[in-house]
């Protein structure tokens, strides 16, 4: 795998992460607006930061193992 390839997984990576923060702001937005507060607000915090963090792992799982099938690749070092 090249470069090339590695940084299209990780832009989709990075593209998972701002649509999990884009959706946990949104949905944040309309609780506000819909006057609710307590635990409905504070569940949705937790789940948001959940997924965030999971689209990260999952970020993270990818990212490596590219890193270490381009390690394999004899001459992949340099340019």
């Amino acid at each position: 795998m090249h470069r090339g390839t590695m940084n299209t997984l990780n832009a989709a990576a990075i593209l998972v992460v701002l649509a999990v923060h884009d959706r946990g702001r949104r949905v944040a937005a309309e609780l506000r607006d819909r006057g609710e507060r307590g635990s409905g607000v504070v569940e949705t915090i937790i789940i948001v930061a959940g997924f965030a963090g999971l689209a990260f792992a999952v970020y993270v799982a990818v990212s490596g193992k590219v890193n270490g099938w381009i390690n394999k690749i004899p001459g992949a070092s340099g340019p």
